[in-house]
C-alpha cells in the first residue's frame, strides 16, 4: 500500500466586471490595453486557468502562464479544453484588437490541432493569437500555444467570427 498523498489546494479570487467609462464607444484594443495596464480587471476564466494577458498589438495579443496539476485528467495530461479555452481567448482577443467602438465579435467556427500533451510540469506557455483578416461582417484568426522555454508547438488554432454592430 502507497502513502496517500499530500493535498493542495488553490484559491482563486476575482470581482464583478467592472464598468469602463463607454465599454461600448471603445475600441477593443483600448479594452484590451485598459486590461494589460490593470485599469480593467481581467477576464475570470484566463486567472482561474493560471493564465495573464500579457502584450496587445494591432491583430496580435500574447497570453503567458503555466499549467497546473490541478488541469490533470486521469492519463497524466492536462484536459484538451484547457488548451482549447487558451487558444479561443487568443483568437476571440487578437480579432477584438482590430475592431472598432460599437462592434464585437462571436465565434462561428474554431479549429484546435493538438500536437503534443501539456502536462503539470511542462513550465511557462504563450498563447499567441494573430487577427488574419477582419472586415466589415467577418473576421478569422489564428492562434499557436508555445512552450516559453522550448519553443515547442503544443497546439493551434483558426477561427471565423461574425462581425456584431452593438449601437
Amino acid at each position: 500500500m502507497t502513502a496517500p498523498r499530500p493535498l493542495r489546494s488553490r484559491t482563486d479570487a476575482w470581482g464583478p466586471p467592472a464598468a469602463t467609462p463607454d465599454p461600448l464607444g471603445m475600441t477593443g484594443r483600448e479594452i484590451l490595453q485598459g486590461t494589460l495596464e490593470g485599469r480593467f480587471p481581467g477576464v475570470p476564466i484566463l486567472g482561474a486557468l493560471g493564465f495573464r494577458l500579457a502584450e496587445v498589438g494591432d491583430g496580435i495579443v500574447v497570453f503567458e502562464g503555466e499549467a497546473g496539476d490541478q488541469l490533470l485528467d486521469p492519463a497524466g495530461g492536462v484536459y484538451g479544453g484547457f488548451m482549447a479555452t487558451l487558444l479561443e481567448s487568443a483568437l476571440g482577443a487578437a480579432v477584438l484588437t482590430r475592431l472598432a467602438g460599437g462592434t464585437r465579435s462571436t465565434s462561428v467556427k474554431i479549429g484546435i490541432d493538438i500536437h503534443r500533451a501539456v502536462r503539470g510540469d511542462t513550465g511557462k506557455l504563450r498563447c499567441e493569437g494573430t487577427a488574419i483578416h477582419v472586415g466589415p461582417t467577418t473576421a478569422s484568426a489564428e492562434a499557436r500555444l508555445i512552450g516559453a522555454e522550448d519553443g515547442d508547438l503544443y497546439a493551434q488554432a483558426t477561427s471565423m467570427y461574425a462581425i456584431l454592430r452593438m449601437l
